[in-house]
């Protein structure tokens, strides 16, 4: 099996692939938010696809991104190529004094398959 396939047959996370690698670079969602967030207030958590910008053409485009708290399922947000941006802002509350979670984002690529980032928070 080529390496784009195997790329493109499983969940590919962050401790799997080589971190440097201009494929990890272009596909793994980063998510920004504060490392501790206040319980029951909303804080701003933005999702981009890649450190270093993925292309965005009708060939080769980011599909889709999703959101979890753990694997609690949030949101999903649809992209078209060459019009939209893989980036989006979520207002988060969690509403758990001292919960330590784990933010992830799943991004799927059209020809590169799956592609997970994860943060760990804490909520004060």
């Amino acid at each position: 099996m080529s390496n784009e396939k195997a790329l493109f047959c499983k969940l590919n996370k962050p401790e799997d692939v080589e971190p440097d690698s201009p494929v990890a670079k272009k596909h793994v969602p980063v998510i920004t938010v504060p490392s501790a967030i206040k319980a029951g207030e909303f804080h701003d958590v933005k999702i981009t696809v890649g450190e270093i910008e993925h292309p965005n053409e009708n060939e080769h485009f980011i599909q889709w991104i999703e959101f979890y708290v753990g694997n609690v399922y949030l949101a999903r947000f649809d992209f078209a190529p060459g019009m939209t941006k893989p980036e989006v802002t979520i207002p988060l509350k969690l509403g758990h004094h001292g919960l330590d979670s784990t933010l992830r984002a799943i991004s799927r690529c059209n020809l590169h398959g799956l592609w997970e980032g994860k943060v760990q928070i804490k909520t004060e």
